[in-house]
């Protein structure tokens, strides 16, 4: 009878998984990860990529972003397995998102749709925030999906970014909630972030060939808060 997985975590930051042996490992399950599609509301290219060098998480993430990594090994084999990250970086907001209640203007004629994202440039509907979940990603393998390894992954990121905000003291900002933000595309994972506590608070229409979609889809920008303890 196999023995269950030993599974732990680890923070890295941006600079020191550029150092880890474990990185091009890294990478392959991230990209294995993206080709995993949860519906079939929106399609996808199949060759998606979600990173085309090891070295793109980190530059992504920049100085101050950082990446929990999952890891499993058994009492048999002491090699170490890649099997969960979940990165943050800090949230850069251009203001060009649509209200949420306003999802139905992606069914605008093309000359409208022009139009409203002029009009949409002039109102600069805002989402502030603090930091993006920018990378949640598992294997395709079933040993570990459903397992609530992402969300173990999540909240140590969450706990480090109230660890960080502890340190910073008294700048005036220690008593607000820290909010964290996340883009998701509406169809295929908008359903599942509301069930993790965010709400919408922006949205946008995309184009075909975004994100490697092969359709027109809606993104959501998303937000939960963090109160400090």
């Amino acid at each position: 009878m196999d023995c269950a997985p030993i599974i732990h975590t680890e923070l890295f930051t941006a600079t020191d998984l550029l150092s880890q042996p474990w990185l091009p490992d890294l990478t392959r399950m991230i990209n294995a990860s993206y080709l995993v599609s949860h519906t079939n509301k929106i399609a996808f290219s199949a060759e998606k990529i979600r990173l085309r060098s090891d070295s793109e998480l980190s530059s992504e993430l920049g100085p101050d972003g950082f990446t929990a990594v999952a890891f499993a090994s058994s009492n048999t084999n002491d090699k170490l397995e890649v099997i969960g990250t979940a990165s943050m970086k800090l949230w850069k907001d251009d203001g060009l998102w649509s209200p949420p209640d306003q999802d139905d203007h992606g069914k605008d004629s093309p000359e409208q749709r022009v139009n409203g994202e002029g009009e949409q440039i002039r109102r600069k509907h805002a989402c502030p925030g603090d930091y993006e979940l920018a990378v949640v990603a598992l294997p395709p393998d079933s040993r570990y999906r459903g397992k609530g390894i992402a969300g173990r992954l999540v909240k140590l990121c969450e706990e480090e970014i109230v660890r960080r905000r502890a340190l910073e003291g008294d700048k005036g900002d220690g008593d607000r909630p820290v909010r964290i933000m996340i883009r998701v595309a509406k169809e295929n994972a908008g359903n599942y972030w509301l069930k993790q506590g965010f709400q919408t608070v922006g949205s946008r229409r995309c184009p075909k060939g975004f994100w490697d979609a092969a359709e027109e889809f809606t993104m959501w920008a998303m937000l939960r808060e963090i109160s400090p303890p």
